[in-house]
């Protein structure tokens, strides 16, 4: 198993370098360690190098990690960062910190309902498919702004800001493209929003965090780069 621990300070430090370079201070960005598919021996070997936030692609494998870990005594905030079916959203709506990949009014709502059955309100990104890619899901540019109003009328859910996922092996300079007109998309519809309606920006993964940092991610969700590569 590789140094887990070593891995997420090295992560840590460069996220901190490449938000100095931004003239940022480090605790404007948080890491989202992606822990799918990993055991709990390699999460908790992260959770005490220092992660509070894991983040999760598959809701039933959330739902057992939550309550595996649901006794620590650290407080853990579970983050659902992969594609969310409407008829999962009830098993996740008691203790999800954060829903980052909302792209529909109708996924929205069904979390605005869940939500209120617990009693609380729901932070959620809309997740943006910034680069237009048939094999990406996400909101379509131009459908955004429209997206974020109904989000931002509901109740019982609250809207924070925007997710992107990026071109796999793209080079830096179409990512730093990509991350920035995610940047000023969040920046031009939250002028019609409630403030603090677009304040979060969730991209950049194992290959690209640093240029993302860079240009206002303040979510990274790295995996790879923490763990290592997962085991086919």
């Amino acid at each position: 198993m590789p140094d887990i621990a070593a891995a997420y300070q090295e992560v840590a430090q460069r996220m901190a370098l490449a938000a100095a370079r931004a003239g940022r201070a480090p605790d404007t960005v948080t890491l989202v360690a992606v822990s799918k598919t990993r055991s709990a021996p390699e999460i908790r070997e992260a959770i005490e190098a220092g992660a509070r936030d894991l983040g999760e692609n598959y809701v039933q494998e959330m739902v057992d990690k939550h309550e595996l870990f649901a006794g620590e005594a650290i407080d853990l905030r579970w983050h659902a960062i992969g594609h969310l079916q409407r008829n999962k959203v009830r098993f996740i709506a008691p203790f999800c910190a954060l829903v980052h990949s909302v792209d529909s009014p109708r996924l929205a709502d069904e979390i605005g309902v869940r939500a209120a059955a617990h009693g609380h309100t729901q932070p959620v990104l809309l997740e943006v498919n910034i680069a237009a890619e048939d094999s990406k899901t996400g909101a379509a540019v131009e459908s955004v702004p429209e997206l974020a109003q109904h989000v931002a009328d509901l109740p019982n859910v609250e809207l924070r800001g925007l997710m992107a996922m990026t071109p796999y092996g793209a080079p830096d300079h179409v990512l730093r493209r990509l991350f920035s007109a995610t940047r000023e998309l969040a920046e031009r519809i939250g002028r019609d929003l409630p403030p603090g309606s677009m304040d979060q920006l969730s991209m950049g993964m194992s290959q690209d965090y640093e240029i993302a940092v860079e240009e206002g991610a303040t979510l990274v969700r790295v995996g790879t780069a923490i763990f290592g590569a997962r085991q086919s």
